[in-house]
């Protein structure tokens, strides 16, 4: 009876095991050199090896070594120097050939091409004892070649029918998910710096003293003045559709009414890749001219002006005069806006204010870039 027992046992592990085994034995493909096509990419070797990787990865089939690869080409080249060989293989009829003499049961072909606007990948799977393609596939992509890699994984998920990344394949597919850490590498994000100019209107004490007479410590001048500068951007965020910002703006004010008022204003701000509508806020700096004085009757006097023996008993003010020492001042901007998109060119328009003691400023800006390729 312990005989019987012991028979059938090893009967049952013998069978699993063979079966195990059979389950085990994979089929083997070959994939050598991927045809590309195209500026800016990799080559078609570097090309091959990336496929070959990401199909080991998948695990689909035995993927055939390099090694074994080249020690049956550089054996055949010996025996027939007229075979000429290599790994660039693409024709139905070299697969074959190859294929045969690896001894391998698919060939994977393929290629990767780069125009304008997208990046084709197309694979073809060949059987090489049947002579036929047994599967091909094709994808079109956004025009990303830092994203070539998982372009491909993608292709060869959908050929052999594994589920894949949703997201990251609609990233790299669909315009309107554009905009992403993935497919918005910092060569293609949205870049506002260049030249602003527009006006600005001076409220308030500051503002009238703008139009005073110079006799009296003003300015002789409109309230309302022109302004031109540059924009600076540094970027140190990129998220999805959004943008973090650091602008550095230098700006000269005044120039048509006489004056020189430069200033420069450091900005916080967050922008829509996709719209470009974006505000910031931080403080600006500038100089003007300033003066101690006091007001007598109604009339505004500098210090230097008493010449009385006695003390000044008036209060004594700091205000803008154009008698004074240049002083430099600061106040806070807020601002918003949009880009104006035509082609590669940007069209930002802005609109902000600054508080300031004593002032209050509001204007509008424009200005123009080229954005780069």
């Amino acid at each position: 009876m312990k005989t019987i027992k012991k028979l059938i046992l090893g009967t049952v592990i013998l069978f699993n095991s063979t079966v195990y085994a059979q389950n085990e034995i994979k089929e083997t493909c070959t994939v050598l050199d991927i045809q590309v096509k195209g500026e800016g990419l990799i080559n078609s070797e570097q090309a091959g090896n990336l496929t070959r990787h990401l199909m080991n990865k998948l695990n689909v089939y035995t993927i055939s070594y390099d090694q074994d690869i080249n020690y049956v080409l550089s054996e055949e080249t010996e025996k027939s120097p007229e075979s000429k060989l290599s790994y660039a293989c693409y024709s139905i009829q070299c697969l074959e050939k190859i294929g045969k003499l690896l001894k391998t049961d698919k060939m994977l072909s393929g290629y990767v091409e780069r125009t304008r606007e997208n990046v084709i990948i197309s694979f073809r799977e060949f059987d090489v004892k049947t002579g036929k393609i047994t599967r091909s596939k094709s994808r079109e992509y956004k025009n990303i070649p830092e994203q070539l890699k998982n372009m491909i994984l993608i292709t060869l998920q959908d050929m052999y029918l594994f589920d894949k990344d949703k997201q990251l394949d609609d990233y790299l597919t669909k315009l309107e998910s554009r905009e992403s850490p993935v497919n918005n590498p910092n060569v293609k994000r949205l870049n506002l710096s260049g030249v602003r100019m527009g006006v600005v209107h001076v409220f308030g004490e500051n503002g009238s003293r703008l139009s005073e007479s110079e006799s009296v410590g003003g300015f002789d001048a409109s309230s309302t003045l022109f302004q031109f500068g540059y924009q600076f951007e540094r970027q140190y965020l990129n998220q999805g559709r959004v943008q973090g910002l650091f602008e550095f703006i230098p700006t000269i004010t005044g120039l048509e009414q006489g004056l020189f008022l430069p200033s420069l204003t450091i900005l916080h701000g967050l922008r829509d890749n996709k719209s470009g509508i974006e505000f910031a806020f931080g403080p600006t700096f500038g100089f003007t001219k300033v003066s101690e004085g006091y007001y007598e009757g109604g009339d505004w006097k500098r210090s230097n002006e008493w010449t009385d023996s006695i003390p000044n008993p008036n209060d004594m003010f700091t205000r803008m005069d154009s008698r004074g020492n240049v002083k430099l001042t600061a106040g806070f901007l807020f601002g918003a806006g949009f880009s104006i998109k035509s082609g590669d060119l940007n069209i930002p328009v802005n609109a902000f204010v600054v508080m300031q003691k004593k002032s209050f400023r509001a204007g509008i800006s424009f200005g123009f870039n080229a954005k780069g390729k």
